[in-house]
């Protein structure tokens, strides 16, 4: 009869296993809701506006340089060749970029969302300003081809580089030393810098120092990330917004005595000078060479909106521990039919798996429609309930039915407490803790029940194991 015993428990085993073919079904459902949500924040971005990066402002002062170039010929005559001089006049056109001193953004971001069907997708709207000032030097740094060269100054744009001038929302408007000023489409800075605004200045002659204030008055939308370049001398950016969960990215994070994070929004401040980013020399050294670089070379911080209840990565969290669940269902089987000589057929093994594993296709088809919670909740409650009713028969007594249902519904609430945790690192923490107590817990709670079991004996009763 041990063979017997061993046999069985070797069915239910099996049965466990095959209870993956179902549930790795409903996880290919799950990648693919996901899949078509990802495609559905690309498709949105591309009719609405993607992520922005908002880098400059830049001043940019186009000159030609005219300059006379002495050359040497070999000038043929009778009988040979001579070396003659001739003086060519030359022309070179080429540009003045300047950085600004100081650049600030202030900046608030309302969230909404665009839907399309029973997928959404977080939007972001930014109003305000940017603002700093110039400083122009007495003796512009440009490379003369000639000492005695004939400088001819241009007239001057102000460039600022928009990753997507889709999002937009309202014109913008330049303050440029006193003067109200607009924007026209395009950087005017080359293939290297294509995206984005210029606006056309009073012309400006070099040669005496000076400074020149600015403003930007700007309405920007985009998805998922803001990004700002620090160009400027000192770059500063304070941003604020209703949103509470931000994700604070990029190579400088936000100062920590002045970042706040609550259930109203958030709001942080940056501060960087051009001594602690490489992205100044980056920039100008795109702007000359003339290649766009395509991962978006100079440093940059900002933030990404994120949706921390995502209902794809939380059922495809939650189905990391189906087995688990249908492992601890039949285990709680096997101990019930060992300890009251219980007869247990494998197709009732099987039918409470199937109800494990149809919880969570529940999950996901009722969370796509109400929120995450109360499809939890409802899912849940269906399953604990059938189960219960069922398993009420099956173990012979209403109170071990309802005490199953019991075990069931503590096992639910743990993995509910684990998949709401906002904070990765904490939830990370929290499933090794969690889930390394639980086991241990029903470990013991096996160990204990079976302490005083004769494992020899059972079997040799009337053979009812």
């Amino acid at each position: 009869m041990q063979k017997a015993l061993f046999f069985k428990a070797l069915i239910t085993a099996v049965l466990a296993t095959l209870l993956l073919i179902p549930i790795g079904m409903i996880r290919s459902t799950v990648g693919e809701r996901q899949a078509r949500q990802d495609q559905v924040q690309s498709d949105i971005a591309a009719s609405f506006a993607g992520s922005q990066k908002l880098a400059g402002p830049v001043l940019v002062i186009p000159y030609v340089e005219e300059y006379r170039e002495t050359i040497w010929e070999n000038e043929p005559f009778a009988g040979g060749t001579r070396r003659v001089s001739r003086v060519l006049e030359r022309k070179h056109e080429d540009r003045l970029v300047l950085l600004p001193e100081l650049a600030e953004f202030n900046f608030e971001a309302a969230t909404g969302f665009k839907r399309r069907g029973l997928f959404k997708v977080l939007t972001y709207g930014l109003s305000g300003t940017i603002q700093g000032r110039f400083e122009l030097p007495a003796e512009p740094a440009i490379e003369r081809r000639a000492e005695d060269a004939q400088i001819t100054w241009g007239r001057p744009f102000l460039s600022l580089d928009i990753s997507d001038t889709r999002g937009l929302s309202r014109d913008p408007t330049l303050s440029w030393d006193g003067a109200r000023l607009g924007f026209e489409q395009g950087t005017d800075l080359g293939a290297a810098q294509p995206n984005g605004l210029h606006a056309a200045l009073p012309r400006i002659e070099p040669g005496q120092a000076r400074t020149i204030p600015y403003s930007i008055d700007l309405g920007l939308q985009g998805t998922d990330c803001l990004r700002f370049v620090p160009l400027a001398g000192t770059t500063r950016v304070a941003l604020s917004s209703t949103w509470p969960h931000p994700s604070f990215q990029g190579r400088f994070l936000p100062d920590p005595k002045d970042q706040k994070i609550d259930g109203k929004g958030f709001s942080a401040t940056w501060e960087v000078t051009s001594l602690a980013t490489t992205a100044p020399r980056t920039f100008l050294a795109g702007l000359k060479s003339g290649k766009r670089c395509p991962s978006g070379c100079p440093e940059w911080l900002g933030v990404r909106f994120i949706e921390p209840v995502d209902i794809y990565s939380l059922a495809d969290r939650a189905l990391k521990y189906a087995f688990l669940f249908v492992a601890l269902s039949f285990a709680a089987f096997f101990l019930f039919k060992v300890l009251k000589s219980l007869r247990i057929h494998p197709a009732q093994y099987l039918l409470v798996g199937l109800a494990q594993a149809i919880f969570f296709l529940l999950l996901l088809s009722l969370s796509e429609h109400i929120p995450f919670g109360r499809a939890y909740l409802i899912s849940a409650a269906a399953c604990i309930g059938l189960q219960g009713f069922y398993l009420s028969h099956v173990l012979g007594s209403a109170r071990r039915g309802v005490g199953f249902a019991a075990l069931l519904g503590a096992l639910f609430g743990a993995l509910y407490g684990l998949l709401v945790a906002e904070d990765i690192a904490l939830l990370m923490g929290s499933v090794l803790l969690m889930g390394s107590v639980l086991l241990f817990g029903l470990l013991a709670a096996a160990m204990v029940m079976t302490r005083k079991l004769d494992w020899y004996a059972i079997g040799q009763e009337g053979g009812r194991v």
